[in-house]
């Protein structure tokens, strides 16, 4: 699976994030790298309202309604640094 050996990388994550860590039911290294691959194969080619479906797709949830993309998208809006 991995061409070259990489060295383990440890990170600092806020304490209120380790309940959500542990709730993904898989290894969060494994998680992190599937979240990049996926970042990598899509991030170029669908816009935001197909992202937040790939994104609802992976996490075996239910897509989000109109109203939900539309109240992330103005969530995002309002804390994007531009």
């Amino acid at each position: 699976m991995y061409d070259a050996y990489m060295p383990n990388k440890t990170i600092s994550v806020p304490e209120d994030v380790v309940p959500i860590i542990d709730g993904l039911g898989v290894p969060f290294s494994t998680w992190v790298a599937d979240q990049l691959r996926h970042h990598a194969a899509t991030h170029s080619a669908l816009g935001f309202a197909q992202q937040l479906l790939a994104d609802a797709e992976l996490a075996n949830a239910q897509p989000p309604t109109v109203a939900e993309s539309l109240a992330a998208l103005e969530r995002m809006e309002r804390s994007a640094p531009w």
